[in-house]
């Protein structure tokens, strides 16, 4: 009798699953597509220059001036290529990296940041995207990537396959 629940319990567990993720699953946006495939782009361009994505790549969405900050273990034996960009209706991504105590180490500014960075010591920093501007109300879509030279052992990195789905839209 009590196999019975528990089969019972687990087809209804599975079958609701099932149905929760479906609703939950959406279209993308066009300006969350353009970002994702910018990432794309610039992780295919990474690929050739010797470089991998350590971590799964960030997509959001936020108004502007909002800083999405990121604290993250580097390792000084690593050199590692932060890249952050927005969607059309935003003009600048800021992208920092600071000490957890505040202080800036690096900065850089553009629509498609690239910030080259080889930490001091190991140790946790505090990565931040910011975006100055964005012309629409709701707010703008960012992306950020964080690369890494191939092959190299990332504390605490993603296990990333060769292809990310994605970035299957981007075909």
């Amino acid at each position: 009798m009590k196999r019975k629940h528990l089969l019972a319990f687990s087809g209804i567990f599975l079958l609701t699953t099932a149905l929760v993720g479906t609703a939950i699953a959406r279209e993308l946006t066009d300006e969350e597509e353009a970002v994702v495939c910018k990432l794309k782009d610039v992780a295919e361009e990474a690929g050739r220059d010797g470089y991998d994505l350590a971590f799964w790549p960030v997509v959001r969405k936020g108004p502007p001036q909002v800083s999405a900050p990121l604290t993250i273990l580097l390792d000084p034996s690593i050199e590692y290529v932060f890249v952050g960009y927005c969607d059309e209706n935003c003009s600048d991504v800021v992208l920092n990296i600071n000490t957890l105590s505040g202080e800036e180490l690096k900065s850089e500014t553009d629509n498609l940041s690239v910030l080259p960075f080889e930490p001091p010591y190991t140790e946790r920093y505090q990565l931040s995207l910011k975006m100055t501007d964005c012309s629409v109300e709701e707010g703008c879509v960012y992306g950020l990537g964080i690369f890494t030279p191939r092959g190299a052992t990332v504390p605490g990195s993603s296990d990333l396959p060769e292809e990310l789905a994605q970035f299957e839209i981007c075909k």
